[in-house]
Parts: structure tokens; C-alpha cells; sequence
């Protein structure tokens, strides 16, 4: 094993001579392994080591069992030990995170903690084999695109590094068992109580058993062959993204005239330039964008997360951050649908030839008058003059009075979606709706709104 080590880090050049590295060392076999075999290479390499252990205050005396292995094993190799208590189940309650997710920002923040104070280069990751190939399968279930099946990166910004990638879980137990290190088994690890676990427990055991007995070998060899035609890809989109540069934007027909694989891999691009990360982006939202820019509908946006917007601006289209409170504004196709993805709105028309059945109102569902509207639908956001002829209530009544007289909070009035023809608003979502434009005997189409939101289960 300790060969097979030696030739990745040849292989994807993840270790340099006088290299500072820290080590993630939890004390279970992978670790253990990690930093036993560094510590023999450690000569070789003229390498310093320094070996850091999270606690997730999780398991009581078992967490504690595994600290104090970290720590002796740690002392017994001469490695600078670092130790961290975080109450990880508190963090993620605190963070509106998942246990998994909020234990790894934990984690990566010490091991980035410590390599800053040791001026460490390199920050060694125990993933093994088994590991990638448990993360392509989650991955694919999840629905992810080429650069998620990619799996996990032997080298990460010239930072990360793996140096057991290429090896199995089955290769490093015998490691440990030949050079009686004894590490800890998280009791954890054999309980089905996280996707990946299930993976590992259920998934993989079964198709070695009825499909593929080499499963583990055959994905990493995929892994590797995927991640070097995402490398190609992404090397081509950088080199569309100079071309169809223009003015402040990008060239909407020599985007369109591009292959889809390229166009959402530049979307991508462009989208973590400006965001600076792609955390919330998902198929989705690269698709609509791609079908705006398609249709050059000059004024046409789309919402994305945080704050982020892709619009047309006649032969060029931009992705940029929205600055300060500014309003927004979408024509509304009838029949069609319009996405606020930074709102988690949808709203879906419809024309209906009336018939005989009652159309009745919901919180989600309004019916209207079609023949009555005879200007362009809008979401948007308030304007001064707004006004509604609200249903149950004489007269007309400003927008402004209406939200006064539902306590809504002066920050929040300007973040509302209103259902507008000019200034006559027809429907504030779940708040009020016109008693205009309603369905009487003279009624021949019917528009129907349906307004969908991810975020209320209806």
C-alpha cells in the first residue's frame, strides 16, 4: 500500500519537497493509515507533519475514546497534535444546516485554521477508494451533471490532497492490521442513518453481488476518465467565454450558436465569478437562462440565488449582482409561466373555455375574466399609484392603505409580488384580490393563475 500511496502522489503531483502539511486525523483506519504512511515518507520527502482532530461533542465517551487515540498516536509518531471541541449539532441548528454539512464546515475551518498558523502548504485527506466511489453513486441519485460525478479530486486548489485515493477500504484495514496500529471504529459507520451510509452498507454490498464484484475499481476508473472530459470541457468554455465577450456583457447569438454543453458550462462559469461560489445553483436555473438567451427577449430576467440575476439587454445578456432595493418587473406569458427563483415563486397561466363547472378561488388559485383584461400582466413589486377594488370592500383602495391595514413592515412592502395590468392590481398573493374582472354570465375565457411556492406545502 505504501508503493501504491507513492505513485499517486507521483501521479497527481501532491507532494513537493519541504512541503508543510496538516493531516485530518479522526483516528479511524483511514486516517490512521494516512498519517502512519506520511510520517514513513516523511524523510524521503523532507516534509514537516502536523496532525489535527475535530470533536463533535456527538458521542460522548466514544468521541472522547477517539480524541485520546488522535492524540497518543499523534505524540507517539512526534507530530504536533491540534484539537478542537465544537458542538457540532448545536452549530447546525444555530446555521439552519444539516449535522453532515455543518461537521464539515467545522472541520474545514480548523484544518485551514491550523495550516495558516503553522504556514502549512498542503492539507492531506484520508478519502479513500470506497469513498469516491460512495460519492458518485450519491451524487448520481441526486441527479448531478458531469462535474458532480467527477467525484472526489485526489488534488483540490493545489491544497487539498488525498493521498489513499486509489485506495480500498480493504487495502488500508490490512495496513493497519499488519503494522498493529489498532485504530478506532466509529460504531456509527455500521448504522443506516445517513445516505451515504446506506450507500456503503446496503447499496455497493449488492451490486457486487448481483452485478459487479470490481463496482469499487470500476468507478474510480470512471471517476477518472469523466473527470478528464470535464477538465477538456471546462478548458473549452473558457476559451467561448473570451469570444463571445462584448461590451459589458456577453454576445447572445455567438452564445447561441454554441453546443448546450458548452453553454451551460459557461453559464456555470460566469455564474461562480460573480457569486464567487455555485452553492444553490442547480440544473434548473442553468436552464432557464439558457432558454431567455435563446429566445432574446430583450427585458426578460431571471431571478437566481443570492441576489443574482441573468437578463437580455437586445444582442448582449448579463449576469450580475443586484445592487440595493431595486425593483423588479416580469411580463407575464398567457399561456406560460414565470420563475423568481430568489422569491421561490412560480406562477403558471392558463386559458379556459368556460363550461358548466364552478371555478373557485384558492390562497394559490385565482380565476379572472379574460375578455375583461386588455393590457399586459405583470409581476412586480409596488409602484406609487397602485391600486386595488378589493373584493368584499366598496370603492377603490391604495396598495399602500392595504398593506397599512395587514401590519406588513415598511422593509418588507417593497419585496411583495403583486399580480399588476398597469396600476390596477389584480391579486396580492395571499393577502387580497380585485373584485374585478370577475366571471359572470357574459364570461367566454378564463384566466387562471396559479401562483406555486417551494417554500408552503399546499
Amino acid at each position: 500500500m505504501r508503493e501504491k500511496v507513492i505513485s499517486s502522489i507521483k501521479k497527481y503531483g501532491m507532494i513537493s519537497k519541504g512541503d508543510k502539511i496538516v493531516i485530518g486525523l479522526s483516528g479511524g483506519p483511514d486516517s490512521t493509515a494516512l498519517i502512519h504512511i506520511l510520517h514513513s515518507l516523511k524523510e524521503f520527502y523532507d516534509i514537516k507533519l502536523y496532525a489535527v482532530h475535530i470533536n463533535h461533542m456527538i458521542r460522548g465517551e466514544e468521541a472522547l475514546r477517539d480524541e485520546e487515540y488522535s492524540k497518543s498516536l499523534a505524540e507517539k509518531l512526534n507530530v504536533p497534535f491540534y484539537l478542537k471541541r465544537a458542538e457540532v449539532i448545536k452549530f447546525a441548528n444555530e446555521k439552519k444546516m444539516s449535522i453532515e454539512e455543518a461537521g464539515r464546515y467545522i472541520r474545514y475551518s480548523f484544518f485551514n485554521e491550523v495550516a495558516k498558523e503553522v504556514e502549512a502548504n498542503k492539507i492531506a485527506l484520508a478519502h479513500n477508494m470506497n469513498d469516491q466511489a460512495e460519492t458518485m453513486i450519491m451524487r448520481f441519485l441526486r441527479g448531478s451533471g458531469i462535474s458532480g460525478l467527477c467525484g472526489i479530486k485526489p488534488v483540490r486548489d493545489n491544497k487539498y490532497i488525498r493521498p489513499i485515493i486509489e485506495c480500498s477500504r480493504e487495502e488500508i484495514e490490512k495496513y493497519c492490521i499488519d503494522n498493529n496500529l489498532n485504530p478506532i471504529i466509529d460504531s456509527t459507520n455500521k448504522e443506516s442513518i445517513y445516505i451515504r451510509n446506506r450507500i456503503r452498507l446496503e447499496v455497493i454490498p449488492y451490486i457486487k453481488n448481483y452485478f459487479n464484484p470490481n463496482i469499487i475499481e470500476s468507478l474510480y476508473r470512471i471517476s477518472e476518465i469523466i473527470r478528464d472530459e470535464d477538465d477538456f470541457i471546462k478548458n473549452k468554455a473558457m476559451e467561448c467565454i473570451k469570444v463571445i465577450k462584448l461590451r459589458d456583457g456577453f454576445n447572445v447569438k455567438k452564445f447561441n450558436s454554441l453546443h448546450i454543453a458548452i453553454k451551460r458550462r459557461i453559464l456555470r462559469s460566469i455564474i461562480e465569478d460573480v457569486k464567487g461560489n455555485l452553492n444553490g445553483i442547480e440544473g434548473k436555473h442553468i436552464e432557464e437562462c439558457i432558454e431567455i438567451i435563446k429566445n432574446e427577449d430583450t427585458g426578460k430576467k431571471i431571478c437566481l440565488p443570492d441576489n443574482v440575476e441573468c437578463l437580455i439587454e437586445y444582442d448582449i445578456f448579463k449576469i450580475k449582482k443586484k445592487t440595493g432595493a431595486e425593483n423588479f418587473e416580469f411580463e407575464i406569458e398567457i399561456p406560460g409561466k414565470i420563475i423568481l427563483y430568489n422569491m421561490n415563486i412560480e406562477v403558471y397561466t392558463k386559458i379556459i373555455y368556460k363550461s358548466n363547472i364552478t371555478y373557485k378561488d384558492t390562497m394559490f388559485i385565482k380565476y379572472f375574466d379574460y375578455d375583461k383584461i386588455k393590457n399586459k400582466l405583470y409581476i412586480r413589486n409596488r409602484r406609487d399609484g397602485d391600486y386595488m377594488y378589493p373584493k368584499g370592500m366598496k370603492g377603490r383602495k391604495k396598495i399602500k392603505d392595504i398593506f397599512i391595514d395587514k401590519k406588513i413592515p415598511r422593509d418588507d412592502r417593497e419585496k411583495i409580488p403583486l399580480i399588476a395590468v398597469e396600476n390596477e392590481i389584480l391579486w396580492i398573493p395571499q393577502i387580497r384580490d380585485t373584485r374585478n374582472y370577475k366571471i359572470d354570465e357574459h364570461t367566454k375565457h378564463i384566466l387562471e393563475i396559479r401562483i406555486k411556492r417551494s417554500d408552503i406545502i399546499e
